[in-house]
């Protein structure tokens, strides 16, 4: 059995009647031209449910997690966590020099291509690499 995680496009989405910031947003990025692949996976296997739910992306950071460290996150949070998740990792990360940057206005989603929101993260990305490879 395979779960779908988005629905078949935004179209869908609007006609089931969700609403819900990253859920349409990831629909319109991954089932649209803007930024869907022929083998691109929005869906899983069943059987990895249980091991999706059991991962914990950040475990040990607080002892490994020690290079320098930048999280640009949108100020726009959604459903699956990305906005809660940069905070976490920023707190949780043993890096001594680190920086959280916020990006007024944007979404998650925003910041895959959105040239307002990349151009504003670039701007904080790009002095960070520049002084920290």
């Amino acid at each position: 059995m395979v779960n779908d995680l988005l629905p078949a496009s935004p179209e869908a989405a609007e006609e089931a009647g969700l609403t819900e910031i990253d859920l349409c947003e990831a629909t319109d990025y991954y089932k649209t031209g803007r930024g869907g692949a022929p083998n691109g996976a929005t869906s899983f296997r069943f059987s990895r449910q249980a091991a999706l739910a059991n991962w914990d992306a950040f475990d040990r950071a607080e002892v490994l997690l020690t290079q320098p460290l930048c999280i640009v996150i949108g100020d726009r949070p959604g459903g699956f966590g990305s906005y809660r998740a940069g905070f976490e990792i920023y707190g949780r990360a043993a890096s001594e020099e680190k920086e959280l940057v916020v990006v007024e206005g944007a979404s998650h989603y925003d910041l895959y291509d959105r040239p307002g929101p990349v151009e504003e993260a670039l701007s904080h990305l790009v002095p960070f690499y520049e002084k920290h490879l």
